[in-house]
């Protein structure tokens, strides 16, 4: 049985209707917060290969995106079961002063909460994390309706 998410915590909300999972994209601004990663590093960040960055964005894999340059970042999205938010399941190891909450609005520019990380992550204390546990960050995104027509990226 799904259990309801916190008031506090917004997302999509997982749908039947849905085709689930699919190929999603996140909108990551480069520089966003002050944080300026290179194409390796947002690679790095999001588990995914530096083409897999650079060919949405009609870049070349050595490209340094520009400050705030939005960049279409692919993702596998999904409606875990017993969630009733549609994510993409993204690990993040924890490094030295992390929390969820500076993750979540600084390295990940908003595309999740720190309320969903720690419902997604029930065993671990957020205000006791050490230094080396991999996370899962839910990257909130969602599929099509089983009615719309997909359309594929072509570039």
């Amino acid at each position: 049985m799904a259990t309801a998410a916190p008031a506090s915590v917004k997302g999509f909300n997982c749908a039947a209707n849905r085709m689930y999972p699919c190929q999603a994209y996140a909108l990551y601004h480069a520089g966003f917060a002050g944080v300026l990663l290179d194409l390796t590093a947002i690679s790095d960040l999001f588990v995914v290969s530096r083409f897999m960055v650079a060919h949405p964005n009609n870049l070349s894999t050595t490209a340094a995106p520009a400050n705030e340059q939005p960049l279409l970042v692919p993702l596998q999205c999904g409606c875990p079961s017993r969630s009733p938010s549609s994510y993409a399941p993204m690990q993040y190891q924890i490094g030295p002063g992390d929390t969820y909450w500076i993750v979540s609005t600084t390295k990940l520019h908003n595309l999740t909460q720190y309320q969903a990380v720690e419902r997604v992550n029930p065993t671990l204390v957020p205000t006791d994390l050490d230094v080396g546990p991999m996370v899962t960050f839910p990257v909130f995104c969602q599929c099509p309706a089983a009615a719309d027509n997909a359309t594929t990226l072509v570039t």
